[in-house]
């Protein structure tokens, strides 16, 4: 028997030039939006911080380790009292990393469909 535990990667917080979006909310409201948008696509939430959520999407196993067990996290910036900038970033788990995909665009898409898109 295989045993998962430990076995999801952490994301990284992209670099300081990397691109991010921003939306024209406050950081509270996006920060509800990036739990809300990782809960959607299947993620279980790890870490829910006013500058930082992250979370993970459990294995699904069969013959083999299939998909799943990426980790994604959200980082947030506040702009000012009514703008807040984010950075998204999938990492993937050495186990089943061929059924795994990145999930920074429907994470964000998600996010878009609560705030009434980005900049």
């Amino acid at each position: 028997m295989l045993v998962l535990a430990g076995c999801s990667a952490t994301p990284t917080k992209p670099s300081q030039g990397a691109p991010g979006i921003v939306y024209d909310k406050p950081e509270a409201t996006v920060q509800k939006a990036a739990v809300d948008a990782l809960a959607a696509n299947g993620f279980e939430i790890l870490k829910s911080e006013p500058e930082y959520v992250e979370g993970s999407r459990p294995h699904k196993i069969g013959v083999v380790v299939g998909s799943g067990g990426e980790s994604a996290g959200v980082w947030l910036s506040s702009l000012g009292s009514d703008k807040t900038s984010v950075k998204v970033n999938t990492a993937k788990s050495s186990f089943g990393i061929v059924g795994q995909k990145n999930w920074d665009k429907e994470i964000i898409a998600g996010m878009d469909n609560s705030l009434g898109g980005h900049q």
